[in-house]
């Protein structure tokens, strides 16, 4: 994942007034991987990017480039 992606991410995260181990035990995971994915050290995969999203409550859209 770019360093932007996982920018956007720490930015929503932060948003929705979580922090990574609230987020981690709403999708399952650990805090350490809401670490990684939001340093841009691991790229999650586009069920887990949804599993995030809808934790923090927002959707994510596809859009052509």
């Amino acid at each position: 994942m770019q360093t932007h992606n996982a920018q956007i991410l720490l930015e929503a995260r932060k948003n929705a007034r979580l922090t990574q181990s609230e987020l981690a035990k709403r999708i399952g995971a650990d805090k350490g991987y809401i670490s990684r994915v939001e340093r841009g050290l691991t790229v999650p995969s586009v069920a887990t990017l949804y599993k995030i999203a809808s934790a923090m409550g927002m959707t994510v859209e596809l859009r052509p480039a």
